[in-house]
């Protein structure tokens, strides 16, 4: 028993609220960035000092976010979350030392001698494994319109929680593959996916089980010697890359050997089997290819991207609507309010508007990878697109301390283009670079003409790109940690989305890994 009055009786759901904290990654003693956030924005919002992300483990509570403690965690016995994670609503202690569970606690009687404290339940599986709280050094009342603000917050670090285990498993996901590629170092034998290796004469060296039985060879069709082209041909017949004349398809892939360094293709067979297939070429001229069944991976994929869909397309609207009011209230629209009120609602304009960006990157992410975005090509000016891309952030780069430089010949370089969707690439990079910049630096915007194409880029003076990202930069959720992201918050799909949106244009977006200034990406469109 604890010396300190009373202790909160244990859940009778423990065993499965602990395994929920396991299974989330949230034991264990660490704040983390966007807990942290959250735990400052609940304090402002609330005007208290302190505030908690809390995690309530079976001997401590665990801080995960805190604003106005120094602490990594208590003891559970004289915790307040361990009374807060047995109530489904919010729990509010108006006044500590009127409550007899905790009149001769020492958060109470001792530093940082709480009198008022509100805790809201963070439920995932349907566990409560912690609180989002607050509290304060006085005592306080705390209305119904408070809790449900409290319990609404409550419901954000939740979400949190879920796009963090997601984050997690694509790392554990990507350790499991570069895992793979160390066993392909080691030999043929022993890896689980197919392999061929092929000499600089397209002829087949080496070669394993798993390459013939995942591309549906019969026994005896691979041998040694054989040609690329004669064992691409019996796949391209049975239809299994696509419509069109076999020999028409043959000599495609043959031209994209002798003119690209890699290829990835998903070829799907009759059976309704998936066949991921990549190429890459070797130094000496010879070619590696690789054949892996990411049948149930993609369908996997797939029942996720639709999950993101339906989630996003339902927090459209109420984030629209909300950021909407929230506008209109700090723009005078409801009359005079209070300066205190103001300033709350201006701060809850900005997060809803950080939000709804986040709902609409996730629902153009989705149209991309799923063909479902439309887009209105015409024959446009590439100069005349970017000088209105640098007005339109020309604001964004003084909050920034950045001045925006446009470097345009004087011809005009004429692309076919869909004028918004490619005006928000450019956005995208421009914005991407005044927050990395330091203030009196300077974000050139460039344009060029090249070999038929047009080259278009961006470039700042910040950090750069860091070495052990560069391999990833380009896919959904990806986000730099340490230097070179510090302090600095995004969703991770800015330039997901724009890559797709530029390889729709028939173009190619690429970070130029010799510029040492800083960060410069370069992109390439066919002229008309």
């Amino acid at each position: 028993m604890s010396r300190y009055d009373i202790i909160a009786k244990i859940p009778g759901d423990e065993a499965l609220r602990l395994a929920a904290i396991e299974r989330y990654k949230l034991s264990g003693i660490g704040r983390e960035a966007a807990f942290d956030r959250i735990a400052r924005l609940t304090a402002s919002l609330f005007e208290v000092p302190v505030s908690l992300v809390s995690i309530v483990g079976s001997e401590m509570q665990c801080f995960r976010g805190a604003c106005g403690l120094d602490v990594s965690g208590t003891p559970r016995d004289i915790a307040f979350c361990a009374f807060a994670i047995l109530d489904s609503d919010v729990t509010v202690v108006p006044d500590a030392m009127e409550d007899p569970r905790f009149a001769h606690n020492p958060l109470v009687t001792g530093p940082p001698h709480l009198r008022f404290y509100a805790g809201a339940p963070l439920r995932v599986d349907g566990r409560a494994v912690g609180t989002l709280c607050i509290g304060d050094t006085r005592p306080r009342l705390f209305g119904l319109d408070d809790r449900k603000r409290l319990a609404d917050l409550a419901c954000t670090v939740v979400d949190l929680i879920e796009l963090r285990v997601e984050r997690f498993a694509s790392e554990d996901h990507r350790h499991q593959l570069d895992n793979e590629r160390e066993l392909l170092k080691l030999t043929v034998e022993n890896v689980s996916e197919g392999v061929g290796l092929f000499d600089a004469d397209l002829r087949l060296m080496l070669w394993n089980a798993d390459f013939a039985r995942l591309l549906g060879y019969p026994a005896g069709a691979v041998r040694e010697g054989a040609t690329a082209a004669e064992l691409v041909y019996p796949v391209a017949a049975r239809g299994d890359l696509g419509p069109g004349d076999p020999s028409d398809i043959v000599a495609a892939m043959m031209a994209s050997i002798q003119s690209s360094e890699s290829r990835h293709l998903d070829i799907v067979r009759a059976d309704g089997t998936t066949i991921e297939f990549r190429r890459r070429t070797l130094v000496d001229g010879r070619f590696i290819a690789t054949v892996r069944d990411v049948t149930t991976e993609r369908q996997i994929a797939r029942l996720k991207d639709e999950l993101v869909s339906t989630v996003s397309h339902e927090l459209r609207t109420p984030l629209t609507a909300i950021a909407g009011s929230l506008g209109l209230i700090t723009a005078g629209a409801a009359g005079e309010i209070a300066p205190k009120a103001a300033r709350l609602a201006t701060i809850a304009l900005r997060n809803a508007e950080r939000l709804t960006g986040l709902v609409n990157d996730l629902l153009d992410m989705d149209k991309l990878h799923s063909g479902r975005m439309n887009f209105t090509f015409a024959v446009e000016d590439i100069a005349q697109l970017l000088a209105e891309a640098v007005e339109q952030n020309e604001p964004f780069a003084e909050r920034h301390g950045v001045a925006l430089e446009l470097n345009a010949p004087p011809r005009a370089l004429m692309a076919s283009l869909d004028y918004t969707r490619f005006n928000q690439v450019i956005s995208n990079l421009i914005s991407n670079a005044c927050k990395f910049s330091p203030a009196g630096s300077i974000v050139r915007i460039s344009l060029d003409a090249r070999d038929g194409c047009a080259l278009v880029r961006v470039a700042d003076e910040g950090p750069g790109i860091g070495l052990d990202f560069r391999q990833r930069i380009f896919t959904r959720f990806a986000q730099e940690e340490g230097v070179h992201q510090a302090g600095h918050i995004g969703t991770g799909l800015g330039l997901a989305i724009s890559k797709a949106i530029v390889e729709a244009h028939l173009g190619t977006i690429a970070l130029d890994e010799s510029y040492t200034d800083g960060a410069a990406f370069d992109i390439r469109l066919p002229l008309v």
